[in-house]
């Protein structure tokens, strides 16, 4: 028996009159949607919303929704949207797909009911209905608490957070896991010289470009503080991370910073560390990284380090 839509039964919120009426407006325009509920550290939490009529979701880069994990087949499971109704249907995957618990056949549509959990190998997703009030509650307080005003990506709380739950994750089942922290070279003398508002855009900037150009969806990247940032490799070699950073000392040096009609020049220092260093916590993981971008700034900034 499916008992999806029995789950929340006895959970009950009280809110003022004038908050309901908004958060059932924001509901009723709310599309179906998707919340993954296990799967990359960095990628928990995270709501797609089902607003077309077809999206594929699988382990390739050009599915709709891409979840990076072995488990995953590349074209694992297709969502399709019929009105107010949406099907799932199994694209031959290797793993299967399983919803409310039941294995599904596959090229054979099952329609979703608010609250089903969706199992893709060892992915589980949840469905949310359209006009769900969680909807527009999730995304609004997953905005507000983990995510950092100025740059829009993750904030030092969820960053610590992750590196804690992807840290675990890494020792128990034995994967990689790389860390990078940079900071930005003289970033005081582009506050003294162009005011802080400059400040503002090249941290804007730099989060930007590093987020949609450099890094996977998967990885969690965050502002640490100041002008100090974070990524987490889940899944990536020490080796592969220097890549990684690499990459984006010589993209940020390269990239153009125009503020009130003035050409920046914006460099960073990184640090690079692994778990296969020999960390014992992810303080300690921390910590290395920490250090090998204080030595990249002690060698001449703009630079790549690992100690």
């Amino acid at each position: 028996m499916r008992s999806g839509d029995e789950t929340n039964a006895d959970k009950t919120s009280v809110v003022d009159g004038d908050t309901l009426k908004l958060r059932l407006d924001e509901a009723g325009k709310a599309p179906p949607a998707v919340v993954l509920l296990m799967g990359p550290p960095g990628l928990m939490g995270k709501q797609w919303s089902i607003d077309r009529k077809e999206i594929i979701i699988g382990r390739a880069s050009s599915c709709d929704i891409c979840v990076d994990e072995k488990s995953m087949s590349k074209r694992h499971a297709k969502l399709v949207r019929d009105g107010d109704e949406v099907h799932i249907i199994d694209l031959q995957s290797t793993n299967g797909t399983e919803v409310a618990s039941q294995k599904l056949q596959s090229d054979v549509p099952t329609q979703l009911v608010n609250d089903d959990r969706i199992k893709l190998g060892n992915i589980i997703f949840k469905f949310l209905s359209q006009g769900n009030i969680e909807v527009g509650a999730l995304a609004s307080a997953n905005d507000r608490e983990a995510v950092d005003g100025l740059t829009q990506i993750f904030n030092k709380a969820t960053i610590t957070k992750n590196l804690i739950d992807s840290f675990k994750k890494a020792k128990v089942t034995e994967t990689n896991l790389s860390l990078i922290v940079f900071d930005l070279d003289h970033f005081k003398v582009v506050n003294d010289t162009y005011g802080h508002q400059a400040g503002d855009y090249v941290l804007r900037e730099v989060a930007d470009v590093v987020k949609n150009q450099l890094i996977r969806s998967g990885d969690v990247f965050g502002r640490y503080g100041g002008e100090e940032f974070v990524i987490i490799l889940y899944g990536s070699p020490l080796q592969r991370a220097c890549d990684v950073a690499e990459r984006i000392r010589s993209t940020i040096e390269r990239h153009q910073f125009s503020f009130a009609g003035k050409e920046l020049k914006i460099t960073v220092s990184l640090g690079v560390a692994g778990v296969n260093t020999g960390v014992a916590t992810p303080e300690a993981l921390f910590e290395k990284a920490d250090q090998a971008a204080y030595q990249s700034k002690r060698d001449g900034r703009n630079r790549v380090s690992t100690v």
